[in-house]
């Protein structure tokens, strides 16, 4: 049998089944890892809720820093005292409550802000966690920050919503961990040692972060209380060898450390009753390379303990786009019908800018979901079109506008249009530990 390329440029390769004269390289960067607990500087009843990670000789693993939270739900009896919950109380917290039991974080590095989430934290995170994250994480690992998956039509109801309540019966306390989610702590960089660094949060309202849906159609008459009963970080810190340390304080010297970063960027927008059309400026400087956005009702969006804040519906959308120097996103225009299941297009298009389309995985959200409750519109703005590979995008600026138009009026009471852009960034620190960045923080 005779063999023979398929092309003479096609170069030699050998399996690496047959590669056993190699062995796997040793790291010799680190002497020692650690997990520390940072306990607030304030008690939790006092907000906002302040930690300290102080400065000292360790490398900080910024992707291993975790905020650990035990919550516990009330309810006043007739005399406006705090009891436990009855067997009948239907009362649960809204979903990810490890994560969007928070309204605002701040995050500081030697005195210099950068991260501030404009009181849109749990839609932040909200956003990164639902479109980002797979089916098999939410089923899963993502338990312990309160995300518990299923593929019902109602966020009052059903598996996830009834295993959120039976965690908080009879006013048992609830225990969760997640990663902090600011733009610093999603890159795989260590923070250089001598920094210090401060995190800020201010909790949701219990409106909010509280779910108590009417009975029979009734609204619930009983005032839940929701407890912040512990807050503490974890956080990994790292020793370095010693000459490995010395020829890092050398090349600081010279040049500094840089920690490339998606930044978010978040706004909110209100739409008054009765439009059928609305238009409006997102950003005004650096285009970003990925726009998200869902509608909310406005009462949803403030805060009401019948219903989830995180409730995305279509609100009769015809058309929507983003405008960015001009150029129109999508280049073909959007026809929706949601009332007869004619949006395929947002759906496929999300899963797209996501990088899920052309792969096994999916982040759990079934069509049907997206036409009733996970409305999510991801606008992929980078120039290759391809928003997972890897790379910085040349940077453009100029206005980037949002215009939508309704097949019915806004309903009455107006809706939140909640957006979040992401964009490249470089966050650089010198030698005598000086925070600057390529663009404004």
């Amino acid at each position: 049998m005779s063999f023979h390329k398929i092309d003479r440029d096609s170069i030699n390769s050998i399996t690496n089944a047959l590669d056993f004269f190699q062995v796997p390289p040793t790291n010799v960067s680190i002497s020692s890892s650690k997990v520390f607990e940072i306990l607030p500087s304030n008690p939790v009843t006092d907000t906002p809720i302040h930690f300290k990670i102080h400065s000292s000789q360790n490398y900080i693993d910024l992707s291993k820093v975790y905020l650990f939270t035990e919550f516990r739900i009330k309810k006043e009896s007739e005399d406006g005292k705090l009891v436990k919950l009855a067997a009948t109380d239907n009362v649960a917290p809204i979903q990810l409550i490890g994560q969007t039991f928070i309204n605002n974080m701040r995050i500081t590095v030697n005195g210099r802000e950068i991260f501030n989430s404009n009181s849109l934290y749990a839609y932040k995170t909200y956003f990164s966690h639902e479109l980002s994250y797979s089916q098999g994480a939410k089923s899963s690992h993502l338990n312990a920050a309160g995300y518990f998956y299923d593929s019902d039509l109602k966020l009052e109801d059903g598996s996830a919503y009834n295993t959120r309540k039976n965690l908080f019966s009879s006013s048992k306390t609830a225990q969760f961990i997640s990663k902090l989610d600011a733009d610093i702590f999603n890159q795989p960089l260590y923070l250089i040692n001598h920094c210090e660094i401060d995190v800020e949060i201010l909790p949701n309202d219990m409106k909010f972060v509280l779910i108590a849906p009417p009975v029979l159609g009734v609204d619930q008459p009983i005032t839940y209380n929701f407890e912040i009963v512990s807050c503490k970080l974890y956080v990994k810190k790292v020793d370095l060898m010693d000459g490995l340390s010395l020829d890092i304080a050398k090349k600081l010297e010279t040049k500094p450390a840089r920690y490339s970063i998606r930044k978010t960027m978040m706004k909110p927008l209100f739409i008054s009753q009765g439009r059928y059309e609305f238009n409006a400026n997102l950003f005004m400087d650096q285009i970003p390379r990925r726009i998200t956005l869902g509608l909310v009702a406005n009462s949803d969006y403030v805060g009401t303990i019948a219903r989830s804040p995180f409730n995305f519906q279509h609100f009769n959308v015809r058309e929507i786009s983003i405008i960015a120097n001009g150029r129109p996103y999508p280049q073909a225009p959007y026809d929706f019908d949601y009332k007869n299941g004619r949006y395929v297009r947002a759906f496929h298009d999300m899963n797209e800018a996501t990088g899920l389309t052309n792969s096994s995985e999916n982040n759990g959200i079934t069509y049907q979901q997206f036409g009733k409750t996970h409305c999510i519109y991801v606008f992929n703005l980078t120039n290759s079109g391809d928003d997972n590979s890897g790379t910085f995008d040349l940077i453009k600026n100029g206005t980037t506008a949002i215009n939508i138009k309704f097949s019915q009026p806004v309903p009455e009471g107006g809706v939140m249009l909640v957006v979040m852009g992401e964009a490249d960034s470089l966050i650089m620190l010198d030698k005598n530990r000086t925070i600057a960045s390529d663009t404004t923080i």
